[in-house]
Formats: C-alpha cells, sequence, structure tokens
C-alpha cells in the first residue's frame, strides 16, 4: 500500500498502540491546538482520514479490518488512468466529469463514505447546512479605483443550493440605484453590462436589503432550514456589502457574518493548493478542473453567482462538507503585522475562522432553526 492514505492510516494505528517501553508522550500546546486552527489560504487539508459523524463508541477503532479495504481501493484508484476512472464513475452512478486528480478525490470520497457505512462506523445522515445561498454582487467603479473609493452594490443576485442533493433550486435578483455617484462610468457599464436606465429605475439598497431579507423569509431560511452565506472570495462581504450598509447607515445583517468562501473550500477539499504561496484558485480555474464551461456572461452578477453555485453543487456531490471559513471584521485591529514584499495586504476587515469556530457558528444555526421547529408543532 504505496498511496497518502495508507501511509497515513498506518501512522494512526501505530499512534493508538502503546508502547511497552516508553510512556506515552504528551503533546505540545503547539500541537494540540493545531487540529483547531484554520488552514491558510496555500495549505490543503488532508480529508482521506477525517471520519465525518463517526460513533462514539468506533471513534478510535482505525484497527477495523475495513481500513484496509478502504486503502486497497484508494491505491487501485491511484493506480487507474483516466478511462479507466470514468468507466468506475459510470458503473457507481456517480459524475464522471473532471480532470484525473479531481475524479480520483470523488471516487475515494464516495468509497469511503459507502464502505464506513456498510461496515456501520458512520451514520448515515450528512452532517451540513440545508441550504447554501450564494451572492456575487456587481458594484459601481472606475477604470482605476483610489483605495477609499465608495463602492455601491448595483445589482443583488442570491442563488439556492440545497445543501443535500446539490440541486440549484432557486434565485433571486435585484438591481439597487446609487446615490453616492448615481451616474455609472463607462468603464462599469461595459465591465458589467447594466445599463444607466436599469439603476435609475431601481430601488436603493436599503429598498432592495430589506426585499432581500424577505425573500429569506418567505424561504424559510434562517428560520426553518440552516443556510450558509457562499461568496467567491472575500470582497463581496468584506467590502461590497459592508461598505453598502456604512453608506445606508445600517447594520450588517447576521446571516452575512460568517460566510464561506469557496476559493478556500474548494483548494482545501480537492487539494489544488498545496504550498502556503499557491493562489487560490478563482472561478474560471475551479470550472476548469471540474471540466465545466462558464455560462452566460461573465461580470454579469447573477451569471457569476450561479456558476459559482454549480462548484458549490458539484463538490456536494462530491461529498464535500461546506464550512463558513471567514468572518467580518467590522471593528479591525488597529495595528497590523508588517506584511513582506511577497505578500499582497489582505482585506483588513476579514479574518479566516478555525474549524472549532465554524462548528460552533453551525451549532448556533442549528439551535436557531430547532427552536423554530418546535414552535410550529
Amino acid at each position: 500500500m504505496g498511496d497518502r492514505e495508507s501511509k497515513d492510516l498506518a501512522r494512526k494505528e501505530k499512534k493508538m498502540t502503546p508502547s511497552p517501553d516508553k510512556k506515552k508522550a504528551r503533546p505540545s500546546p503547539r500541537e494540540s491546538n493545531k487540529e483547531n486552527e484554520e488552514t491558510s489560504c496555500g495549505k490543503s487539508i488532508d480529508f482521506s482520514n477525517k471520519t465525518p459523524n463517526r460513533t462514539d463508541e468506533n471513534e478510535n477503532n482505525f484497527d477495523h479490518p475495513v481500513y484496509k479495504e478502504i486503502s486497497l481501493k484508494n491505491g487501485l484508484i491511484n493506480k487507474s488512468d483516466l478511462s479507466t476512472l470514468k468507466r468506475m464513475c459510470r458503473e457507481e452512478s456517480i459524475e464522471s466529469a473532471g480532470k484525473r486528480n479531481l475524479i480520483q478525490q470523488r471516487l475515494k470520497t464516495y468509497w469511503k463514505s459507502k464502505m464506513l457505512r456498510e461496515a456501520g462506523l458512520i451514520k448515515n445522515a450528512a452532517k451540513g447546512y440545508d441550504y447554501f445561498i450564494v451572492i456575487d454582487f456587481e458594484a459601481t467603479c472606475e477604470e482605476r479605483n483610489l483605495p477609499d473609493y465608495p463602492h455601491e452594490i448595483i445589482e443583488f443576485p442570491g442563488v439556492v443550493v440545497d445543501g443535500k442533493s446539490g440541486k440549484i433550486v432557486d434565485h433571486w435578483r435585484e438591481y439597487c440605484r446609487p446615490t453616492i455617484n448615481p451616474q455609472l462610468s463607462e468603464f462599469c457599464t461595459a465591465l458589467t453590462g447594466i445599463e444607466q436606465g436599469t439603476v435609475d429605475a431601481a430601488e436603493t439598497f436599503a429598498e432592495v436589503l430589506d426585499k432581500f431579507n424577505m425573500w429569506l423569509e418567505e424561504k424559510s431560511l434562517g428560520t426553518t432550514h440552516t443556510f450558509a452565506l457562499v461568496t467567491d472570495g472575500p470582497f463581496d462581504v468584506g467590502r461590497f456589502l459592508r461598505l453598502s450598509c456604512q453608506q445606508a447607515e445600517l447594520e450588517v445583517p447576521g446571516w452575512a457574518e460568517k460566510w464561506i468562501n469557496i476559493r478556500k473550500g474548494f483548494a482545501n477539499f480537492y487539494k489544488t493548493s498545496t504550498t502556503t504561496h499557491m493562489k487560490l484558485p478563482g472561478l474560471q480555474t475551479m470550472l476548469n478542473k471540474l471540466d465545466m464551461e462558464f455560462e452566460g456572461n461573465p461580470h454579469s452578477g447573477l451569471d457569476d453567482a450561479t456558476n459559482i453555485a454549480r462548484v458549490v453543487s458539484r463538490m456536494i456531490m462530491d461529498g464535500a462538507i461546506l464550512k463558513v471559513n471567514e468572518k467580518l471584521e467590522l471593528q479591525p485591529p488597529t495595528e497590523t503585522k508588517r506584511l513582506t514584499p511577497h505578500h499582497k495586504p489582505r482585506l483588513i476587515h476579514v479574518s479566516p475562522l478555525s474549524r472549532t469556530q465554524a462548528d460552533v457558528w453551525f451549532s448556533s444555526c442549528k439551535q436557531i432553526t430547532k427552536g423554530c421547529k418546535e414552535l410550529k408543532l
């Protein structure tokens, strides 16, 4: 068994077996906290040895024979060529599109989940949000924006993805009328395809945000059903939504406090980033790796959000359990670390979330929806 998963499983089994001559070493504080730290932008998380929803009685049962079977299956997948991998997918009635490494990951996740479930080591129910709301704002802009340029949201889209099936089930869009710079620049119109007459006839951001909140209520999102916000990068919330709320003298809505930066989630799940300096994949890169083409017009907010939703859909079907990984800092620290020339200044109003923080956020969402369900009985 030469693949990495086999080595990792063997290493875990070895750690679990106490040495007769030596006392078990206590982990250092740095080692014990490492598990709860957020993976940096470039590093990938190894999901191959994480068993979701494992029952307590089997939590440390790595000597179960099913793990050897999983390792053998992973070894076979690693040695197979692309045509064989696609045939294996078709035989199991799962998606066969994508590059070789992504199909390998898909098959490994599928077989591991299936074999552990058949062995009684995991529960059938998947842990995750009921729905995902994908947003991708378009905002006022100039060809060369100054750092303090007052961006105003002019297109507000939302696309709903079912967290269990991965299907896109609904979408919503409204345009917003800017008030600080009511006249769109030629560059903005050319980039987004949004005409001056469209925003002139639209309602203000505050009115549109209120409509969006009403739409969420109508869908029982955040009340009866849990949901998480999904963005392509940190700027939709960290800059555009934050600025538009500030300009309208509104509080940033609670559903936008934490979100899933799909670039990080994609890189971690499919292991597309292996070094701390590797750039996170953008939307077109993610689509390319999934062997998918962009549908619609780039920089149309709804089209961008729909294509991001397609990536989310594929990840769910491939077995990904998406968790929030970024949060909004309305009061960022006054002092920031001096960055090296190799690093670009990060968005100061956005910070990463640890896995523990992500789980706490998910639990709080579950508690809110549980309370609503109990009230309706």
